[in-house]
């Protein structure tokens, strides 16, 4: 898939609030999207990718600047690469804002 249609698929259509009721992760547990430093993630990428909702949940990630655990088939650095791509391609992605921890 290139730039430009994977930009338009995650960006250009609205994302429907409700896309997390059709999920195919909703029924397994959270913990697994949000395996260890170096612990192999391939078979919860396995399920994003056969997930009807993979395209919603990969944008809701990148709008928010989910920092962590593993959305629509890809783990944070590679939501980092991804943008990194998209915004070298001319698309405009916003920036994200660090949240910052309360003291």
């Amino acid at each position: 898939m290139g730039a430009a249609e994977l930009f338009s698929t995650l960006f250009v259509h609205e994302v429907d609030p409700d896309w997390r009721v059709f999920a195919t992760c909703r029924e397994i547990d959270a913990d697994l999207f949000f395996p260890e430093d170096r612990q192999p993630a391939g078979q919860v990428k396995a399920v994003c990718r056969s997930c009807p909702v993979q395209p919603e949940c990969l944008a809701t990630a990148i709008a928010t600047g989910e920092a962590h655990g593993i959305w629509g088939g890809m783990t944070y650095r590679e939501r980092l690469r991804l943008v990194r791509v998209l915004r070298d391609g001319g698309f405009q992605i916003p920036r994200w804002r660090r949240r910052r921890r309360a003291a």
